[in-house]
């Protein structure tokens, strides 16, 4: 320390400290400094026998905060929270956070609403950024909102980015043609948008038509739960193979998808199932007397129209075919 670096305070003259044995404290206040810059002081205290200085200090002048919006969270169909930080950079600071609607293109302290109403969350005056957030309700379902994180103290505001977020609602749910369809099985394929909430797929299917589509007609596939869509914005895909169909028949299937604030029904589809080859089977003959009797069989059509007749002759061909024997009736058969 010596009195002839930097700027005197006050430019003249000083503090009157007495005649004393004892310490006498002594303060001036000094303007026009500049934000966020480092000064070095000393005291310095003169009498009739001399002049002596104090050890040099520092300190940094502080500068108007700045302010960071972050992702909001814990979205529903009528709440949110929002989230920011601010760095105090020395003086004593407060966040808070606008949001509307509309975006304002830039973030300032009119737009939309408030939160809070009034002050703000207290981020002390030290040079961290600290991080702040506010609960809002009383959201519209399904609408985005723009929002931003602003910090205030003695020096000046600061206002972070824009940012938006849309509120949850009903899933939406679409229908897609089923695939590998087969006589007796098929995949049934959908999609379905979360809309901001877990939301599990599954699908419904008959051979008869409901009309529109709903969570108790025919049968259900799976037969519980369903698949995991998570909690997107975005259209997610889903299948369930489904067995035990009967072979040339038409059905009529949707997809439904649900989450906590209510259920999204895909439009009715329809596919059918290529029809198989029929099987047959031989019974024993009946009512049999010395020149007639009765033969019998059964047959299943496989799903398409089928015709049933018989063979017989005196002779074994070891094994049936179209071509031993005699045919009975000579032509046609039985509508099976």
């Amino acid at each position: 320390c010596n009195d002839s670096f930097g700027t005197r305070a006050p430019a003249m003259g000083g503090s009157a400290l007495g005649s004393g044995t004892s310490n006498a404290s002594f303060s001036q206040p000094i303007t026009g400094l500049t934000p966020a810059t480092t000064y070095y002081y000393c005291a310095l205290a003169t009498n009739s026998m001399g002049t002596v200085v104090g050890a040099v200090q520092t300190f940094i002048t502080p500068s108007a905060p700045t302010a960071f919006t972050t992702a909001a969270n814990s979205l529903t169909n009528t709440s949110a929270n929002l989230n920011g930080s601010g760095n105090p950079n020395r003086a004593a600071a407060t966040g808070w956070f606008r949001y509307s609607t509309t975006n304002p293109g830039t973030c300032d302290d009119k737009f939309g609403s408030r939160a809070p109403l009034s002050s703000g969350t207290y981020l002390g005056s030290d040079i961290y950024d600290q991080p702040f957030s506010q609960s809002i309700s009383g959201l519209s379902p399904a609408t985005t909102y723009y929002y931003c994180a602003i910090v205030a103290s003695t020096e000046g505001t600061a206002f972070g980015a824009m940012m938006s977020f849309t509120t949850s609602t009903t899933p939406t749910a679409t229908t897609n043609a089923a695939s590998s369809v087969a006589s007796t099985s098929a995949t049934l394929s959908g999609a379905g948008v979360p809309n901001g909430a877990s939301a599990t797929g599954w699908f419904r299917y008959s051979t008869t038509n409901p009309g529109t589509c709903n969570d108790s007609f025919g049968t259900r596939a799976p037969s519980s739960y369903g698949a995991n869509l998570g909690s997107g914005s975005a259209s997610v895909n889903f299948a369930q193979p489904i067995g035990g169909l009967l072979p040339g028949a038409t059905y009529y299937y949707c997809a439904i998808v649900s989450n906590s604030y209510g259920t999204g029904f895909g439009s009715i589809v329809s596919f059918t199932t290529p029809a198989m080859a029929p099987t047959v089977t031989t019974s024993s003959a009946t009512s049999l007397t010395m020149t007639t009797g009765v033969l019998t069989g059964y047959g299943n059509p496989g799903g398409d129209a089928t015709t049933g007749w018989f063979r017989f002759s005196t002779a074994s061909p070891g094994t049936c075919n179209d071509s031993f024997g005699t045919r009975a009736p000579a032509m046609g058969g039985s509508a099976l």
